[in-house]
């Protein structure tokens, strides 16, 4: 954690301890009970003020994340609260089943916004059509936007969505025809599978390991049959929370040239990752369509999105927008990309990976619900479950209990087992509170039996 910070800057604030703190947390590096150095000790090391520390130390210990104990110093607190009474069925489910972000606050920026659009063009400019492709300077703010993500695009290569389904629909749409097979992870996003049913795509599983697509069974299955393209998932893969290797992102490039097939790689859960090695998209940008959307930044509504393609096959990623929905909606576009010319989409940014943080670190206390699949600026893991609990029993279970979840069989693409995890969206509840309130829950149902359907047939 010290070298970090020190490499990240030479004298760092006490915000930067504070998100250091809460990092190691989360990813289990700092466990309950584990002592921090002393205020004095850490200022010294990082050659700070005392004072710096202590206001870290403090913002830490208001948040819950450590506890000061005069005498004997400061300890990373065990932030579930201890719960002995019987857990009572809410009225209104508490709601792990469906993907939600928390929105950042954004205090007076969104009527600021509004008030510079309106000075600086007229009201009705926004209502208008706008090319299918996006206006250029929306791209060209795309384009600087996709470099923390370590895509080099020129405007040229952009196409401007309505978000990341419709990023998707776009691409599915254009770069495969109806009844062709694409070939994805064996566990798929429910919304890619619904949209690839709704285009008339068949999808062939191909199957994982904790870090994702396995490249020789890539390979096996390009081999055995007629493949159009691949759909991939680099980072923080939706439900499974895999993050592909660099090898594999290299061997999944040289496989779609060995079989001469597109790729389309989808980065919508991973936009708040810091992740130095290249995408797919820069290793085979020849045939490389990317994904992306800023919902996951900014909120879910956020409809905001593109999708980067070689420039040679632009004209028909524009196709596929423009017989969906047609172009993007101008006003969504010019707010998303004066957020991203002014530094405001990069704040909020820190604010979700924060508060992500905060809800990875929450469950983390917990000893079986903790051991789920995270990644620090995921929201949302991948539980596998204990002897004997099956996935829709548990989901089931879960339902009698207050939370929601969604089935997993969602994510099966094809008729392959279903396997025994679930998916816990820990975004969707609104506060730390309520996430807190399910995870105990779950957590106090995961180590009972299951409940024995005695209606056999």
């Amino acid at each position: 954690m010290l070298e970090d910070l020190r490499q990240s800057n030479p004298r760092p604030g006490y915000r930067a301890i504070v998100s250091a703190v809460i990092d190691r947390i989360a990813s289990r590096a700092l466990t309950p009970g584990q002592k921090l150095p002393p205020q004095r000790d850490l200022a010294h090391d990082l050659g700070v003020a005392v004072a710096t520390v202590g206001r870290a130390y403090a913002e830490l210990e208001a948040q819950g994340f450590v506890s000061s104990h005069v005498g004997r110093g400061t300890f990373i607190s065990n932030r579930r609260a201890p719960r002995n009474e019987p857990i009572v069925t809410l009225s209104e489910p508490i709601d792990m089943a469906v993907y939600r972000v928390p929105v950042p606050p954004i205090d007076d920026v969104f009527a600021a916004t509004l008030k510079a659009m309106a000075a600086a063009h007229r009201p009705d400019e926004f209502l208008r059509s706008a090319p299918t492709v996006g206006l250029h300077k929306h791209r060209a703010s795309l384009a600087r936007w996709l470099e923390h993500s370590g895509v080099s695009a020129r405007p040229e290569q952009i196409v401007v969505t309505n978000g990341g389904q419709h990023a998707m629909m776009a691409a599915l749409s254009t770069v495969t025809h109806p009844g062709q097979a694409i070939a994805t992870e064996a566990l798929a996003d429910p919304r890619m599978k619904a949209v690839a049913s709704y285009l008339d795509r068949r999808l062939l599983g191909v199957e994982m390991d904790e870090h994702g697509l396995l490249p020789d069974a890539l390979d096996a299955v390009c081999a055995a049959e007629p493949i159009a393209a691949i759909y991939v998932t680099t980072r923080q893969q939706n439900p499974t929370n895999a993050t592909l290797p660099p090898e594999r992102r290299h061997a999944v490039a040289a496989i779609a040239r060995r079989h001469d097939l597109p790729i389309i790689e989808s980065d919508i859960y991973g936009s708040l990752m810091s992740d130095p090695e290249p995408p797919i998209l820069a290793l085979a940008p020849e045939r490389t369509h990317g994904l992306f959307s800023l919902g996951r930044i900014a909120g879910p509504s956020m409809k905001v999105g593109c999708v980067v393609s070689p420039e040679r096959e632009v004209p028909r990623t524009q196709a596929g927008v423009g017989m969906s929905t047609g172009a993007a909606t101008l006003l969504t576009a010019e707010i998303a990309c004066r957020w991203i010319d002014e530094g405001r989409i990069e704040g909020m940014m820190r604010w979700q990976q924060a508060e992500n943080m905060r809800r990875v670190s929450l469950v983390a206390a917990f000893p079986l619900i903790g051991a789920a699949r995270s990644h620090t600026t995921s929201a949302h893991v991948w539980l596998t479950l204990p002897e004997p609990w099956r996935a829709d029993e548990f989901v089931d279970a879960a339902a009698t209990d207050g939370v929601t979840i969604a089935p997993t069989h969602a994510f099966v693409v094809g008729r392959r087992a279903v396997p025994h995890a679930v998916r816990l969206c820990i975004g969707s509840p609104p506060t730390l509170d309520l996430l807190e309130d399910a995870c105990a829950r779950l957590e106090r149902l995961i180590v009972t039996q299951p409940r024995t359907n005695r209606e056999t047939a």
